[in-house]
């Protein structure tokens, strides 16, 4: 015990003497170093992990750190950044937001992302949550959005709004509008309404500027003639 004590705190053995970084691309480690707090030459023991995570989690970008004791000297920071995924274009403005609808910016200008268009009321602050007003739950636009942009793609897909009373709209690229009901099985609608227009478009039935509504009833209706400026 009289060694390890020795050792430890009359030696320069368990000084902390560097920090490795991995996976910051946003912030420099320079950044990284001043917003964590840590003070090299310090014993690495004495370096409060929870807190270095807890400091830069604060920063916007950052997503989780891991902090790891490299023994005898050295501490690793494994970072996982946020990355730009959507915008929202509300109020004459893009509103910057990862997969999870974290808001990282705004931009006045339109960037190469996915564009999600709000008729609903948007409130936000930089770091938090962004909120839809009559959305009751984010997390299943983004989840339909993300299974629409998987299975079906850009080029099927060519618009996105984020709609009034719990619901939002997707453009196909066949002309057809289909609102759908968030307070229901989302996947299941967007599969049975890909399923209605290859039916209609095999049985040579018109779909473009048609509407398939699914918040109408426990049966999606279908209207002809719709016009998204008169909506």
């Amino acid at each position: 015990v009289f060694c390890l004590f020795y050792i430890y705190y009359k030696t320069p053995y368990f000084d902390l003497i560097s920090v490795d970084i991995d996976g910051n691309s946003t912030y420099s480690d320079e950044y990284i170093m001043e917003k964590s707090g840590i003070e090299t030459e310090r014993k690495i023991f004495d370096i409060d992990r929870l807190k270095i995570k807890e400091n830069l989690e604060k920063e916007v970008y950052i997503e989780s750190v891991r902090v790891i004791y490299e023994l005898p000297n050295k501490i690793f920071l494994d970072i996982t950044e946020r990355v730009d995924k959507y915008q929202i274009f509300f109020n004459n403005e893009y509103i910057i937001v990862d997969r999870n609808g974290i808001v990282l910016r705004t931009d006045i200008e339109k960037l190469e992302l996915l564009t999600i268009e709000s008729y609903a009321d948007v409130v936000y602050n930089i770091g938090d949550n962004i909120h839809f007003e009559g959305i009751e739950n984010n997390e299943k636009i983004f989840d339909s959005i993300e299974y629409l942009n998987n299975e079906y793609g850009s080029e099927t897909i060519i618009s996105l709004k984020i709609d009034l009373n719990n619901s939002f709209l997707f453009e196909t690229q066949y002309g057809t509008t289909v609102r759908i009901d968030l307070s229901e099985d989302t996947d299941y609608q967007i599969v049975f309404a890909m399923k209605i227009i290859n039916e209609r478009l095999n049985n040579n039935l018109t779909v473009a500027s048609g509407l398939i509504d699914f918040t109408k009833g426990d049966s999606p209706v279908y209207i002809e003639d719709f016009k998204m400026e008169d909506y």
